[in-house]
């Protein structure tokens, strides 16, 4: 290990990069960092100096091993040695149960070495720090600390996964735990934005089938009823007929027809309330045809199509026009949505070996 990272040592140039303009403020701004190549004597006192932390940590004298890699990264930083000092460094104030200080650590990791050979490793630690914040930490370590629960750290941090390595196989999931921790806390605003950003640059993604159904619950979440506008009805009967052109396969297809389903009486149900306007407030009998119509279309085996259907039929027999107005049941999407996010919350898992630090 002491050849190897000599080697690397004196041959390694890093170059500085300027660190993007922070999504949380508690990410301090960074010292003057060394990108000279190291001298021989530089590498020689890094290696001296890592192999003595790796001793302290043996011994389970994690503060001073902490407080040895600490000064690799600040005396040494143009060694070799000074990433993996703040790689073990975060894996420690982990372990603590520090995850913001450990996020903060990784990201000097990523703003001062964007070439480190364990980059993946880093983001990978990141997107688990991540989660810690809304009690998803891989199984067997700590679990959620009281008063740790903060979906809005969490929101932000997974940005910050995000923007560090926005092609890393971790990015479209990132933007899915993001869609999902929001709507859990009501935004559903950022939800959509987050489920939008990953249909549209991840088109790939083996989350791609999952996000576009999620598109579509999200919207008929929205939904209010037949009587009112129905801009997110149409959102969500689009994503719902995309989903299942697009992804015949999935294990939500079943789930996707039924919500369609749903939807689609809905819709039907507010031409039916406009038959209704025309045929029962207005008299106006052919305006009415056009919407009784149209439900049947859109919604043939559907309560509000059946309804549709009666009144064509009195209207052709010549009968006298009702006096009252039918009424479709109260709709049931909201409850199905909330059990769709709510099983796909229990489902989330992160892996057991996800940023683990040997």
């Amino acid at each position: 290990m002491k050849l190897r990272h000599a080697l690397l040592g004196l041959c390694l140039a890093l170059l500085p990069v300027v660190p993007a303009a922070g999504i949380l403020d508690w990410f301090s701004s960074e010292p003057e960092v060394n990108y000279a190549p190291p001298t021989p004597e530089e590498v020689a006192t890094a290696n001296e100096l890592f192999d003595k932390a790796v001793a302290f940590r043996r011994e389970g004298q994690v503060g001073k091993a902490v407080e040895t890699l600490e000064e690799i990264a600040r005396d040494y930083s143009n060694t070799i040695f000074a990433p993996d000092a703040l790689l073990l460094i975060s894996a420690y104030e982990r372990g603590q149960g520090k995850p913001k200080d450990a996020f903060q650590t990784t990201q000097r990791l990523v703003q001062r070495y964007p070439s480190y050979e364990r980059f993946d490793r880093v983001i990978e630690l990141q997107y688990s720090l991540a989660a810690s914040f809304v009690g998803k930490e891989p199984t067997g370590l700590r679990r959620l600390l009281p008063g740790l629960y903060q979906p809005r750290t969490a929101m932000d941090l997974f940005e910050k996964v995000l923007q560090n390595a926005p092609y890393s196989e971790l990015a479209p999931q990132a933007l899915y735990n993001i869609a999902l921790i929001a709507q859990r806390e009501n935004d559903t605003e950022m939800a959509i934005d987050a489920l939008d950003r990953l249909i549209n640059r991840y088109p790939g993604s083996e989350v791609i089938p999952t996000a576009y159904f999620s598109m579509g619950q999200l919207f008929a979440g929205l939904i209010q009823g037949s009587q009112y506008d129905q801009g997110t009805t149409l959102e969500a009967m689009s994503y719902f007929e995309d989903f299942l052109i697009l992804f015949p396969e999935s294990r939500f297809v079943p789930e996707a027809e039924t919500s369609l389903r749903e939807v689609s009486e809905i819709y039907a149900g507010s031409k039916l309330l406009l038959g209704e306007f025309y045929y029962v407030d207005r008299g106006e009998t052919e305006a009415a045809e056009v919407f009784y119509n149209e439900a049947i279309t859109v919604a043939p085996d559907t309560e509000a199509a059946a309804l549709a259907r009666e009144r064509i039929e009195r209207i052709e027999a010549g009968e006298r026009r009702p006096r009252s107005k039918f009424r479709l049941k109260t709709e049931r999407l909201k409850k199905q949505v909330e059990a769709y996010f709510e099983a796909r919350w229990e489902e989330w898992r992160i892996r057991p070996d996800l940023g683990q630090v040997e």
